[in-house]
């Protein structure tokens, strides 16, 4: 099945996604804005509108239109005024001092309200660039070039929501896509868990990597699938979407008998379970390219249920139970239902995403509005960072600390430093994590070479019209990449504005300026990166106090014997959001200077039994819901006793005797199948991996000091 008309899978899984098609539409609407500013205005007033209108399309992010409304509308005001400002302090150095930090300021501490706020600031930042390189000769024209400015950055936000409007079903559609992928390909590296060839501390980092970023990608398609009136067609999408989190569900637990496999199960058992995890990555991806490229009408040729390859494991089990090794077989079973499970899953969504709109379930008793995330609050927000102590303060000090340093060697060393480019370098690159400056000041550097050269090749070559054609191209390209690929927005911003300032002012900008504005602005952020840090470590703890509350939560929730379906989505999403929160943190930890290999061992143990205990809540969730008929009120009694026992565990922190061992009460009993003995030996191992976690939570080690 081709995924899309004349293009070969590969290239449809690199050109069908969602930042690509919506850097295309950012590069289309700001051409729109520039040439209807050329034809009515005239090109120089053109350039000062199509700045404007640049400057509000970094706000342009993926998400529900309300806040695309209000964040364009507070960029606008800002970046506007900034804009003004800036050109009404031209030729004054003290003036011009008190816009930079008053926009450092600004920028800097907007990020309490989260990414999206991030890039509000950034086009206050722009604006500001711009209005130090092209200084207003008089009061006049800075009121003049603030006007087009504000009138390039308002057509722009008009057209933005005018696309958004039209393109709201394709957006829906294109972020259950992303989501599809980033699962297809967790499910990959998944497979790596039941691979005998590789270590299982290895296999099961790369599990939480994926994972952490299926997490992101789930969040970004609730925020936007899950926001509007449920029409007809927006329906649709929402029963992919929780087909998609049934599907999860399934594959999670199918993990919670991980470890005991790889010390027991023959190795080609193991390698048929990571055959069918890759199969169903293959079904998933097949569904999600189908998705974009309307091609899922072809999804009902497609074999979901994969049952070749489970009579293969289905044989395996038996010549294992025929050579008398029956435990082998009968530790297997459960992880061979569980993934059979998530084939007539894969099989659902992939029948939910070919029906018609007027065939599309109704949709389940869930408050879809719950599981999006909400905006930040926005005083409450702000007084809860108004405080030394706070990392968003200690970040706002050090950038405007940082700006202004670099504006002072502007003003010491006019006539060989160009103060715009070395201030927004430092803007680009500085960010509240030293990890996280570290990275994107190696890819500013690589980016902005490539990017200078680039320019030096084009600007002799080509003529205005086409420079202008590679300028709206740039600003795509960079907007698409931006949380993708920072070398390749890097590589893209820097060449849009060297085109835009050769547009500006003709044969004044060099590329080897740049170069060595550039090499400033990144020695002065790492300088500065130094100043009232804020380590990464000093969040581990109320990290881990956090997924240890979560984990209480979703403990309370799995256990029940009559579960609450939209209770136990919520606890679940709040624990693996808590859980991606601290291995997010832990990944930046290791960029760290002064780091203590001791703490990373520790920390990705937690993570591990995190995970483990996440996959086992799952398992009995799924269990109890699946057979609760067998079950009856025989299984009342052990899910509140392991209840109790779970919140205690993870109440009280610190190493303890551990439960009576799986071998006296768990194995011993593997081959019994019963409901009851089945949900007792899995009771057991949820108590002992809350246990574990909670044991590996009092490890951590202080931070240093």
């Amino acid at each position: 099945m081709s995924p899309a008309p004349g293009l070969p899978t590969r290239t449809a899984r690199l050109l069908l996604r969602h930042h690509v098609e919506s850097g295309a539409s950012v590069a289309a609407i700001l051409a729109v804005v520039a040439l209807s500013a050329g034809a009515l205005l005239g090109f120089e007033a053109a350039i000062f509108a199509a700045i404007g209108a640049t400057c509000i399309s970094i706000t342009d992010q993926p998400g529900p239109l309300p806040r695309k409304q209000r964040t364009f509308l507070a960029a606008l005001l800002s970046s506007s005024l900034i804009s003004l400002l800036s050109g009404l302090a031209g030729g004054h150095l003290l003036a011009m001092a008190g816009v930079v930090t008053l926009t450092s300021l600004g920028f800097a501490f907007a990020t309490a309200y989260g990414r999206w706020a991030l890039v509000f600031g950034i086009s206050g930042v722009l604006a500001l660039i711009i209005g130090m390189a092209i200084p207003a000769e008089d009061t006049a024209a800075a009121f003049a070039h603030a006007g087009l400015f504000f009138a390039g950055g308002a057509a722009y936000a008009v057209l933005a929501i005018g696309a958004a409007l039209a393109l709201d079903d394709r957006n829906r559609r294109m972020v259950l896509n992303e989501a599809l992928l980033a699962f297809a390909a967790y499910l990959r590296a998944r497979a790596g868990l039941y691979d005998p060839r590789r270590g299982m501390r290895p296999a099961l980092a790369e599990v939480i990597e994926r994972h952490g970023a299926v997490m992101e990608r789930l969040q970004a398609a609730r925020d936007l699938i899950f926001t509007g009136a449920p029409t007809g067609r927006r329906r649709k999408w929402i029963v992919g979407m929780l087909a998609l989190l049934d599907l999860y569900e399934a594959v999670l637990s199918s993990d919670a008998d991980w470890e005991s496999l790889r010390e027991v199960a023959a190795p080609e058992a193991l390698a048929q379970v990571g055959a069918l995890s890759a199969a169903v990555a293959e079904d998933v991806e097949a569904v999600a390219l189908a998705l974009v490229s309307g091609g899922t009408a072809d999804l009902a040729a497609r074999d979901f249920d994969h049952a070749e390859l489970l009579a293969a494991l289905d044989a395996t089990l038996a010549d294992l139970a025929g050579a008398g090794r029956r435990d082998e077989a009968a530790a297997l079973a459960p992880t061979r239902a569980k993934l059979a499970r998530a084939t007539r899953r894969a099989r659902a969504l992939a029948e939910a995403m070919a029906a018609p709109v007027d065939q599309t379930l109704a949709l389940p008793p869930v408050a879809l509005a719950a599981f999006v995330q909400p905006p930040a609050p926005l005083w409450s927000t702000a007084r809860s960072h108004l405080r030394a102590t706070s990392p968003v303060m200690r970040y706002t000090i050090r950038l405007t600390l940082a700006m202004l340093a670099g504006y002072a060697v502007t003003v010491a060393f006019p006539s060989y430093v160009h103060g715009g480019w070395v201030l927004l370098t430092i803007a680009l690159i500085m960010r509240a994590s030293y990890a996280i400056t570290r990275q994107r000041r190696n890819d500013r550097l690589i980016g902005t070479l490539a990017g200078c050269a680039a320019a030096a090749a084009l600007i002799p070559l080509l003529p205005v019209p086409a420079l202008v054609a590679v300028t709206i191209l740039g600003v795509g390209t960079a907007h698409a990449f931006a949380t993708v690929n920072y070398r390749v927005t890097s590589f893209a911003a820097s060449l849009m504005a060297l085109l835009l300032l050769q547009l500006l002012e003709p044969q004044t900008f060099f590329v080897i300026d740049r170069i060595i504005d550039t090499l400033i602005g990144a020695a002065l952020s790492m300088a500065f990166a130094r100043v009232l840090p804020s380590w990464e470590w000093n969040d581990i703890g109320p990290l881990v106090a956090a997924l240890i509350a979560a984990d209480r939560g979703f403990a309370e929730e799995a256990l029940r014997a009559r579960p609450r379906d939209q209770a136990y989505r919520l606890a679940r999403k709040q624990a693996l959001d808590a859980f991606t929160a601290l291995a997010m943190s832990v990944r930046r930890l290791s960029s760290e200077p002064r780091r203590d290999d001791r703490r990373f061992v520790v920390l990705n143990e937690l993570l591990a039994a995190d995970y483990l205990f996440a996959s086992d809540l799952a398992s009995v969730h799924g269990m109890v819901t699946a057979r609760a008929e067998e079950l009856g009120r025989a299984a009342d009694p052990l899910l509140q006793e392991t209840g109790r026992r779970v919140a205690d565990s993870l109440s009280m922190p610190g190493a303890r005797p551990p439960p009576e061992t799986l071998r006296r009460r768990g194995w011993f009993e593997l081959r019994a199948t019963d409901p009851l003995t089945v949900l007792r030996r899995r009771l057991l191992h949820i108590e002992h991996s809350a246990q574990r976690l909670s044991a590996q939570a009092s490890r951590l080690p202080r931070p240093p000091t």
